[in-house]
């Protein structure tokens, strides 16, 4: 029997397209919305024992008036919300007023911005931050059992506690589990990912944190742990019987343990006909294992590239080769499978010259596809402790962390910042407006849903950029 609290999972309203999931906060480059992660595993937590809804005003396009109503006419108890730095200002004036609205409902948060003490000690509308939702800290809070809260800031009996117990030890020997996340809650034809072969697709988690030491990177502060091989394929043949095939791994870095992902592999070839895409550390790709992700059904790999510089990649502890990045890529494009490189633009050490070289490095690699992000100083990470007095914190004010660069952005590079912004749009502009790209991507349309997905994308991506192209011209 369920218990008699109720519980909203919110991905709350938005002036703009805001992906705030998993402690990364941005406003989306190409219109495509992907599943909250967070709340989908923590569906599964806490099915168990309470009823639960879930309400993405985003994609939804819900007013702050109309989820105000949805959570005063539900007699929510808990409403479990995402944030970020870059939406905080405007989430932090909506719930505030929510807390006025309904004193006793209890507000809490998954955010990067959260993940730092003093945010949330500022914030007294916030009554709890959930430093790991792949945990049962959230059961724990709700039954007042506090002494076996783990990793969490909370308010209790008109105290404050701040416990975070980041995941240390053997990272590759660390296992967890979880229960099959609640898919079909979530099954919503408006959620979109640009790589998707088909219709609906779901997202699956099968580590947490990351095992490396990217120091401009949030997810390598919060550790690493294993899902147990047993529980992921109890996922896969859950989305199986859901009809759903296509799977986005939203794992940081896919492969990183080479056994445990053959293994994976091998599992999923058993359970048949799956298309699936993830993001890759260069190094962890080589013939073997590449080989055997294209037989369970893998077609697109997201590479985080970063920079062309590799004293940069060094200082910021991404210290892959050229010569390793490029294997990569080539090993890809002889299994069949497309690639995603991810750059970043605009670090502290940047020159022009730099900056300029990672926008053509697109090219030698010959991706399928490319993100070009701005550098910004994350929570937690060494690199905004490197910055220090060059950080203000209320810079999520103006939108300066949000590294899409969609929204007006801070420079920390001497380069100005709309130098930056140029260079960004005009590598844009170059790959992808090249006429052989397009016919090449039109060659590899299979459906008429790949066709519908390539022109939304394109139209959400070439719009500004040729507002850009259109301003520089004038």
């Amino acid at each position: 029997m369920l218990s008699k609290y109720r519980i909203l999972l919110l991905n709350p309203p938005g002036k703009l397209t805001y992906s705030r999931d998993y402690f990364c906060s941005k406003v989306t480059k190409t219109g495509y919305i992907e599943h909250p992660v967070d709340l989908l595993i923590l569906s599964g937590i806490l099915s168990e024992k309470y009823e639960i809804s879930f309400v993405d005003a985003i994609i939804e396009n819900l007013s702050e008036k109309k989820i105000a109503d949805k959570i005063i006419n539900g007699k929510f108890d808990y409403v479990i919300f995402l944030t970020g730095s870059s939406s905080f200002c405007d989430d932090s004036v909506f719930f505030r007023g929510i807390k006025s609205l309904v004193p006793g409902i209890k507000l809490i948060g998954i955010g990067d911005i959260l993940r730092d003490s003093e945010i949330f000690l500022n914030s007294s509308w916030i009554d709890a931050v959930i430093l790991d939702f792949t945990n049962t800290d959230i059961i724990s809070f709700i039954e007042k059992k506090y002494e076996s809260i783990s990793s969490m800031y909370y308010r209790a009996n008109k105290e404050v506690f701040l416990k975070k117990n980041v995941l240390s030890g053997n990272k590759a020997l660390r296992v967890f589990e979880i229960p099959v996340p609640k898919h079909e809650i979530f099954l919503n034809d408006r959620y979109l990912f640009p790589f998707s072969r088909h219709p609906r697709y779901a997202t699956v988690l099968t580590d947490f944190g990351c095992p490396f030491n990217c120091s401009f990177c949030l997810y390598c502060t919060l550790g690493f742990k294993l899902r147990s091989l047993e529980n992921v394929a109890e996922e896969l043949k859950y989305l199986k019987k859901l009809g759903i095939t296509e799977i986005f791994f939203k794992d940081q870095a896919f492969g990183a343990v080479k056994s445990r992902t053959l293994d994976l592999c091998s599992i999923m070839q058993a359970i048949g006909e799956f298309s699936w895409s993830c993001f890759m550390r260069a190094d962890s790709a080589d013939s073997e294992i590449l080989a055997a992700m294209k037989r369970s059904g893998c077609h697109t790999i997201m590479f985080g590239v970063e920079s062309a510089d590799q004293i940069i990649l060094n200082r910021y502890n991404k210290a892959l080769k050229a010569g390793v990045v490029q294997n990569a890529f080539e090993l890809c494009r002889n299994e069949g499978i497309e690639t995603l490189g991810i750059f970043m633009l605009g670090f502290p050490e940047e020159s022009d010259a730099s900056c300029r070289k990672t926008s053509e490095m697109p090219f030698e690699l010959k991706c399928d596809y490319i993100s070009l992000n701005i550098f910004v100083p994350k929570y937690e990470t060494p690199a905004r402790k490197w910055l220090g007095n060059k950080i203000s914190d209320f810079d999520w004010k103006t939108g300066n962390l949000d590294q899409s660069g969609v929204l007006p952005f801070k420079s920390y590079a001497a380069i100005p910042t709309a130098r930056i912004k140029r260079i960004k749009d005009h590598a844009l502009i170059k790959f992808y407006l090249r006429p052989n790209y397009i016919l090449r991507r039109l060659r590899k349309v299979k459906s008429l849903f790949e066709l519908k997905m390539l022109f939304r994308m394109g139209f959400s991506l070439f719009s500004p950029l040729l507002e850009s192209l259109f301003s520089w011209l004038k």
